[in-house]
């Protein structure tokens, strides 16, 4: 059966690809839309046993009561969509490191470093570009 634990597994190891291709082929005709398309796929997943777990015959977690959500975690296959989120979210702000560094024509030896400890360590890699970022325009406003 289809199960957050099966899909988890792969996703950890395929998840690799994407990244590969933002870090190693950064201006690859494909490389982004991989990427975007990678993480849509690792959110529907996860909505999907979020669903499945809120909705099916397993007792204690909901989001319906303050009581019910710390139960929701602890849940294995919960914990797992919770990790699916983080993986997608990291590889969503790979994306925005590698279009911003380009747009603001930072050289991606100096990016592909920070891609790598987002892809790791997510928040800690996104501080990490964020600093070069400042180095390189000297404003640390987004726009």
């Amino acid at each position: 059966m289809f199960s957050a634990d099966n899909f988890y597994w792969y996703a950890s190891i395929f998840i690799f690809i994407p990244w590969l291709m933002l870090i190693f082929l950064p201006n690859g005709k494909y490389s982004e839309g991989i990427a975007i398309g990678s993480a849509v796929v690792l959110l529907l997943a996860a909505a999907y046993f979020t669903f499945s777990y809120l909705f099916g015959k397993e007792e204690g977690g909901a989001l319906s009561s303050v009581e019910g959500i710390p139960h929701i975690f602890r849940s294995k296959d919960m914990l797992k969509t919770a990790l699916l989120n983080y993986l997608s979210f990291c590889l969503l702000v790979g994306v925005w490191q590698l279009n911003d560094s380009q747009q603001h024509k930072i050289p991606h030896i100096f990016v592909a470093p920070a891609m790598m400890v987002t892809m790791l360590m997510g928040p800690t890699g996104l501080l990490l570009y964020m600093l070069i970022r400042f180095f390189k325009t000297k404003k640390w406003a987004i726009k």
